[in-house]
């Protein structure tokens, strides 16, 4: 009974369905069903036909991959475009030959010069379909499915399958380079489709047991009935290999993938932080007990398995902290002596370890790193101290049950991924660690007033303007922008494409950077601004209070003045941004009915420094 009511509180339908590598949804929030525009030729119209009863709407267009072929063009109403290359029509078109010769490119190839020289044409054809492709859909993300790669190897069991003429090396390094130039045109994303066709089971989906290594698709049986009158009746081969069934789960895998894309992408509901108990959490059993249990039992197997998960995460730019109820420093030992150097205390942003309420101690990590409970997960092996910390702090999401499912959660759940890692958020933990030290130093500072402390860091601001999608600071501001909550005048979130279009309109963007005696903070700060008009800004939680808020609104202001007699703004209530109800008003904006507006700029703080107005990187702008 009691299995059943964790499962029941803590695990979804999807989640139970170990048997397709389905997203978690463990800690989804919001989920909702998507319009999907689907390009490709007739291969993929599988995906169309199996897609009945997913919720999820396909609008399926052909589309082939030759050079002139036209592109359709995407709704207003689609939130996606996936599109499928055609491989047959790729290789025909870098070797410059007809249907049926290119299906037999790979066969032909015999040495690495001529692979080499292949795969240079492919990379420069791939990436000129992407771009022409990202040219005539700009409404919605993009997402490129890979290449099927072939499911054995077609030169013989012992000959080398890391030749460059071999086909799966060839096709492999096909998709890699329509990876790079996927990675390196905005508002484009890539889909490993050979993950989920080996979790399924190519033996069960793919075509190329029985057609040449180009067509590299899906088993159909269109042709079966030309051969009815063979003298020896054949069988449909989608019945031999329980066709009907997998690629039912394909679909519903790849479904399920997209919609996580798309929330990746959107940064619905993101998770910023997971705290973690220790004992029978990061390891086996109570560590202070003696148990007879040796180093490499504590963590061999599932625990190793959650601590790696746990620096992916902090890889990606998440934050890592621990709430233990236990004694501080003989916990901290053991912990030093059961990991060994593999994850350490350095990893962690917060540690508390003591005898307090679990619900007091998260409040206080909450506090100390500045993020929302809704943007923490909590992971512990007692429900009861589960049952407690949800209780005072609703908005938080909890992991507790089986914990062989925690990595698996960790890793795929969408609300724990990102889709880029800047400079900014690989090193997160860094940062958040050196504000704790910054304002250890202020409160060691008695006596001292709080100008004088700030004027003793030394800040420094520098500011970058954002007027095309290939500034390279726009993907930083892309993800600011998107994450942030407290701080956010208005709580829009932007698709990509729509960040592209403002800016390519006569919009422009805003960027600062802020450093101090102690760290370089990166990029800090983001202000949209179309006009005489303020549009939007957004600050990073690890800055407050410093002042660097106050100098972005004047700068702003300053800018915004050279195209109007007066300047207006906007303040949305959110519910979770009340940090910057008052900014405009600090600012000297005044409130009327029409809106927020000020014909003047505010004076700068005197003791952060401006780095670089009137440099390259920014206009200039009379301080």
């Amino acid at each position: 009974m009691r299995q059943f009511v964790r499962d029941l509180f803590y695990s979804s339908v999807a989640d139970k369905q170990v048997n397709l590598p389905l997203p978690p949804t463990s800690l989804a929030i919001h989920s909702r069903k998507l319009n999907i525009l689907l390009l490709g030729t007739c291969s993929v119209e599988m995906l169309v036909k199996r897609s009945a009863n997913s919720g999820h709407h396909i609008r399926h267009i052909l589309m082939g991959s030759k050079r002139h072929a036209p592109i359709p063009e995407a709704a207003p109403t689609d939130d996606v475009v996936v599109v499928n290359l055609t491989l047959r029509h790729i290789l025909g078109e870098v070797t410059q030959t007809p249907e049926p010769v290119v299906d037999m490119v790979f066969a032909r190839l015999r040495s690495d010069d001529e692979a080499r020289s292949f795969l240079e044409r492919t990379g420069e054809y791939l990436a000129q379909k992407v771009a022409q492709v990202a040219a005539q859909i700009t409404t919605a993300p993009i997402v490129f499915m890979s290449f099927f790669e072939p499911s054995f190897n077609y030169d013989g069991d012992l000959i080398d399958p890391f030749a460059m003429t071999s086909p799966g090396y060839l096709v492999r390094e096909i998709n890699r380079l329509l990876s790079d130039a996927v990675r390196k045109t905005n508002n484009c994303y890539f889909l490993d489709a050979n993950e989920i066709l080996n979790f399924i089971g190519r033996r069960h989906l793919q075509d190329d047991v029985l057609l040449s290594s180009s067509h590299a698709s899906f088993i159909n049986d269109w042709d079966f009935k030309l051969d009815a009158n063979r003298l020896i009746a054949p069988k449909a081969i989608g019945n031999i290999v329980t066709y009907e069934v997998a690629s039912r789960e394909f679909t519903l895998a790849f479904l399920s993938r997209i919609e996580a894309i798309v929330k990746v992408i959107g940064q619905r509901d993101p998770v910023k932080l997971i705290i973690v108990d220790l004992d029978d959490t990061m390891w086996r059993g109570v560590a202070a007990e003696g148990e007879s249990v040796s180093l490499e039992q504590r963590i061999e197997g599932w625990p190793i398995g959650l601590a790696e998960a746990l620096l992916f995460f902090k890889k990606r730019g998440g934050l890592l902290a621990i709430c233990s109820k236990n004694e501080e420093a003989p916990t901290i030992e053991r912990f030093n002596a059961i990991w060994r150097g593999a994850i350490t205390m350095d990893d962690f942003a917060c540690v508390r370890i003591n005898w307090k309420p679990k619900s007091q101690n998260i409040l206080e990590i909450l506090k100390e790193v500045n993020l929302l409970p809704g943007n923490c997960v909590f992971i512990d092996d007692n429900d009861r101290e589960l049952s407690e910390v949800k209780a005072a702090i609703p908005a938080i999401r909890c992991l507790g049950g089986n914990h062989y499912d925690w990595r698996r959660i960790i890793l795929r759940s969408a609300e724990t991924q990102v889709p880029i890692v800047t400079e900014e958020s690989s090193r997160r933990t860094e940062l958040v660690r050196a504000i704790s030290q910054r304002e250890a130093s202020a409160d060691a500072n008695n006596g001292v007033t709080r100008e004088e402390w700030l004027a003793s860091l030394q800040l420094r601001q520098s500011f970058f303007l954002i007027r095309t999608p290939q500034s390279r600071h726009f993907d930083r501001a892309f993800e600011l922008i998107n994450k942030t909550n407290q701080f956010n005048t208005t709580g829009k979130r932007w698709e990509r494409s729509e960040f592209e279009t403002f800016i390519s309109q006569g919009g422009y963007c805003v960027v600062s950077s802020l450093r101090d005696k102690l760290i370089d903070n990166g990029i800090i700060s983001v202000c949209l601004i179309h006009g005489e008009k303020i549009v939007q800004v957004v600050l990073s939680c690890r800055v407050f209070g410093l002042g660097a808020e106050l100098v972005v609104g004047a700068i702003a202001t300053r800018l915004a003045l050279k195209s109007g007699a007066e300047v207006r703004a906007e303040l949305v209530d959110t519910g979770r941004n009340a940090t910057c109800h008052d900014y405009f008003k600090r600012l000297g904006f005044s409130q009327t009915a029409a809106g927020l507006y000020s014909r003047t700029a505010n004076e700068l703080p005197s003791y952060i420094e401006i780095e670089n107005l009137g440099a390259a990187e920014f206009p200039p702008v009379r301080i």
